[in-house]
């Protein structure tokens, strides 16, 4: 009797050890499962509300970018200027990707069509355009950032003093596709039809090796005061025909000086939105027609040395003096003081003129 008793027992403890064994294996699965769903399939903020916890989350840190002032994430906020020809003939408009430059040069090629250079850092645009050729006097402007250069061609004098300089060339014969692309359009001619993606530019520069990030100090910023409600100011220059005749008016509300070109808001081919600057510096500078070893007739300006200049910001006007000792000097601008004028972070308009159109630009109060 004691050796059956004692049988029945080691069976019962048999019996709970295998029931035992069973629900932790089946435990064990269960918890196997969920972490493979978990991981895989299911919603990451769900998890956490199932674990009471909330996931963490890579904190991106914001920092003042050296080039214009503002602030952005660390990982663009010094990212190496990239500076993109874009061009101003009216079957060009509206023109993409001006609204996110943090300097924009506009000068007058040829016939009295101006161009744009827009030049790029902690904000790129998903496409820029139309691309065109490139002119020596924004080579030494673009000198001053040592910026990656997009554009399409240009004539002979600009093609070999980039050659001469080294210029970081990203010419739309060289990269060809991996950036670039054409957008036909009907009654467009098909000159006015190139784009790029700056994204691609940059991969392009990344491929080629140039570096990533460059740190720059060429101006120095001052904080931005809230004006009166009541300042009203409008800058108008006459660059040849009213088709090319811009308007800056400055909106106390957005503290900021919004675009007219042509009597008509300017405004960008794919946010709709107007432009505007924080800074509009007119420079006056001296020009002469020239023509290139194969008859290209164009201008050469004289963008080295000093000249007058007037700054624009917050509704008031600094009459100023612009100088620039080398071509990769930055070009500073000096008030009646001697003091080096600081811009209001964001971005700044370089409208070059020569000085006869210089002394017609118009500044009315109201």
């Amino acid at each position: 009797m004691d050796q059956d008793n004692t049988e029945s027992v080691s069976q019962t403890k048999k019996s709970a050890w295998y029931w035992v064994l069973l629900i932790l294996g089946i435990l064990g699965i269960l918890f196997v499962g969920f972490i493979i769903y978990s991981r895989y399939f299911l919603d990451k903020e769900t998890v956490g509300e199932i674990f009471n916890f909330t996931p963490t989350q890579k904190v991106v840190k914001s920092v003042t970018s050296g080039l214009d002032g503002t602030i952005a994430p660390e990982d663009v906020a010094n990212r190496h200027p990239l500076a993109v020809m874009i061009e101003n003939h009216p079957e060009a408009r509206p023109q993409a990707g001006l609204d996110e430059a943090s300097f924009v040069y506009e000068a007058i090629t040829e016939g009295g069509i101006t161009r744009f250079m827009a030049v790029y850092g902690p904000r790129i645009p998903t496409k820029v355009g139309p691309v065109r050729s490139a002119r020596t006097y924004y080579i030494d402007w673009l000198s001053e950032f040592d910026a990656f250069y997009a554009h399409v061609g240009g004539n002979l004098d600009a093609l070999d003093k980039i050659t001469q300089l080294g210029i970081l060339d990203l010419d739309q014969f060289g990269v060809g596709d991996a950036a670039y692309w054409r957008e036909p359009a009907k009654g467009v001619a098909v000159e006015h039809t190139m784009f790029a993606d700056p994204q691609k530019l940059y991969a392009a520069a990344s491929k080629k090796g140039w570096p990533k990030t460059k740190e720059i100090d060429n101006y120095s910023f001052k904080k931005e005061v809230t004006p009166e409600a009541t300042v009203s100011q409008t800058i108008s220059i006459d660059f040849s025909s009213p088709q090319y005749k811009v308007d800056w008016a400055f909106s106390p509300t957005e503290n900021s000086y919004l675009r007219t070109m042509g009597g008509y808001a300017h405004k960008d081919r794919v946010t709709g939105n107007q432009l505007s600057g924080k800074n509009i510096v007119i420079l006056a500078i001296e020009r002469t027609p020239t023509t290139t070893a194969i008859n290209e007739e164009g201008f050469a300006m004289q963008t080295i040395g000093e000249g007058k200049a007037l700054v624009f910001q917050e509704g008031k006007q600094t009459v100023a003096t612009w100088k620039k000792k080398t071509r990769t000097d930055m070009t500073t601008l000096i008030n009646t003081d001697g003091d080096e004028i600081k811009l209001i972070p964001g971005q700044t308009w370089f409208e070059i003129v020569p000085p006869d159109v210089f002394g017609k630009v118009s500044v009315q109060l109201q």
